[in-house]
């Protein structure tokens, strides 16, 4: 099963702080960690609820359902990410790299330009 990192933000009238999320996931920890949840970070971010999560779910609309059953009273926004995809290399490698232009297909240009 995939693990997930996400971004999370509560809100709601009135506004939820972090230790009413901390306190919804003590009273029902049993439940949430069987239901994936692994993990709740918050966020220095004054004035909102924000945290990170770490939970293993089949899909990214589970963890959606995850996260808004951890505080059910609130509107929970969420960006989600599979944290065990397979590595992306940050550069390709010579061989995966387009061919080069052509010698002076710059100059070409240019000339064009200045024929108008």
């Amino acid at each position: 099963m995939p693990t997930f990192v996400s971004m999370l933000n509560w809100s709601g009238d009135p506004q939820p702080q972090p230790a009413d999320v901390h306190d919804a996931i003590e009273a029902r920890a049993l439940e949430l960690r069987e239901a994936g949840l692994h993990s709740v970070v918050f966020l220095p971010d004054e004035g909102a609820c924000a945290a990170i999560m770490v939970a293993t779910c089949d899909t990214d609309t589970d963890v959606g359902r995850l996260a808004a059953a951890i505080l059910p009273g609130s509107a929970v926004d969420m960006e989600a990410m599979r944290f065990d995809e397979p590595a992306t290399p940050v550069w390709r490698g010579r061989e995966e790299a387009p061919p080069p232009a052509r010698p002076g297909y710059l100059s070409a240009v240019f000339e064009a330009v200045v024929a108008g």
